[in-house]
């Protein structure tokens, strides 16, 4: 049997007269044993940016399901949406890939933003960097019991002041006192919406993940 267990919640916000996030995300446990956790931003916002997203989203989720690993899916599903750049549109590929029997977590990014890892009462960023799509940045970090993995997109970290985003969310996930990631995510979308006036100038998402030994 694995050695760790995962809990997941999202909480996710349009931008300000939209009614279609150009957000999406997946979360799934593969029967080798890792969780697969995939959040994918549409350039733009809107019905268009929803679909080229979903597109990535729902290839990934074929890919695994088939037998790839989560690496080899990211890896050919960015290879894939450089072949099928149209016009300088594209969607973001962020995967966090944990190992379930040695907490391991494996990040794969191409133009996404930051992620970050929350222990007790300490908190650091898997800052990778927002790379043109073309290029893959990857990173392995290990994660021990009651750990929690924040993933978000850009427009969580554009909505905050520019010259100190990351730091900015870093307390607001430090100030943010839940047990339950659905909470956790929930709780910091709440803060950063009040520190930008509840106007949201693009999608917003949080996925939020706690790891515990079994």
């Amino acid at each position: 049997d694995v050695n760790f267990r995962i809990l997941y919640g999202a909480a996710k916000v349009t931008k300000d007269r939209e009614t279609i996030s150009g957000d999406n995300y997946m979360c799934t446990a593969e029967d080798n044993g890792q969780f697969f956790m995939c959040l994918s931003d549409g350039m733009g916002s809107g019905l268009e940016a929803c679909k080229e997203s979903e597109h990535v989203v729902d290839l990934l989720e074929q890919l695994v399901e088939s037998g790839f690993s989560g690496e080899s899916a990211a890896k050919l599903v960015n290879s894939v949406l450089n072949l099928q750049m149209r016009g300088g549109k594209f969607s973001t590929v962020d995967v966090s890939i944990i190992d379930l029997y040695t907490g391991m977590c494996h990040f794969l990014k191409a133009g996404a933003a930051t992620t970050f890892i929350k222990r007790d009462q300490w908190v650091e960023s898997m800052a990778l960097g927002l790379v043109f799509p073309a290029d893959y940045e990857s990173l392995t970090k290990k994660l021990y019991n009651g750990d929690f993995l924040i993933m978000v997109t850009d427009g969580v970290l554009d909505a905050l002041p520019e010259e100190r985003a990351e730091e900015t969310l870093k307390e607001i996930i430090l100030q943010t006192h839940a047990k339950a990631p659905q909470e956790l995510g929930r709780g910091i979308l709440q803060k950063v919406l009040a520190l930008c006036e509840y106007k949201a100038a693009d999608d917003m998402t949080v996925l939020a993940a706690g790891v515990w030994k079994k």
